[in-house]
């Protein structure tokens, strides 16, 4: 198994979980609360699983990064480390800080996926990395971007779950 499809498996592992997790929230079913009180050591494995998945590409696979990566990058890492440095689920300002890093990195994230699909051309590739370049292309539909749109899912759900749960 490649290094891309093995990262592209752990893609669609945590769509589905994302999935699972959102349902069972709606539900108000068990698992929404046990996701809710171990947000934070699943915010810690996903995000630091997520950096070291980039620095790798970027690193040993010499997969240059376009300027909206770099964007996502800027939203990814600092979770990273955030997670190490306190409890998501006793933390307002940890919350507060993943939800806002979150949604600014997904926001780019969409917008990155949207026109990596769409092949549009001029929306960057000024510093010689286009964004149109597809380093990873497993499944039919899992590339970088939709990569970091997973993760970063996966950080705005964490964190509003533990603040929903924090409020009872």
């Amino acid at each position: 198994m490649t290094f891309d499809t093995f990262l592209a498996l752990g893609t669609i592992a945590l769509q589905i979980g994302i999935l699972i997790t959102l349902i069972a929230w709606i539900a108000k079913a068990p698992f929404a609360t046990w996701v809710a009180a171990h947000s934070g050591i699943l915010l810690c494995f996903i995000f630091t699983a997520a950096m070291l998945g980039s620095l790798t590409y970027s690193e040993i696979y010499d997969f240059a990064p376009c300027i909206l990566c770099w964007y996502q990058r800027l939203a990814i890492f600092p979770i990273a480390f955030l997670s190490y440095t306190s409890n998501l689920a006793k933390s307002a300002l940890l919350r507060l800080q993943v939800l806002i890093l979150a949604s600014a990195g997904f926001a780019v994230s969409l917008y990155h996926n949207y026109t990596s699909i769409q092949r549009m051309s001029g929306v960057c590739g000024s510093d010689g990395v286009s964004c149109n370049t597809l380093y990873v292309f497993e499944f039919d539909y899992i590339t970088i971007p939709m990569m970091a749109v997973t993760v970063l899912a996966a950080g705005i759900l964490l964190s509003l779950l533990a603040s929903s749960k924090a409020q009872k």
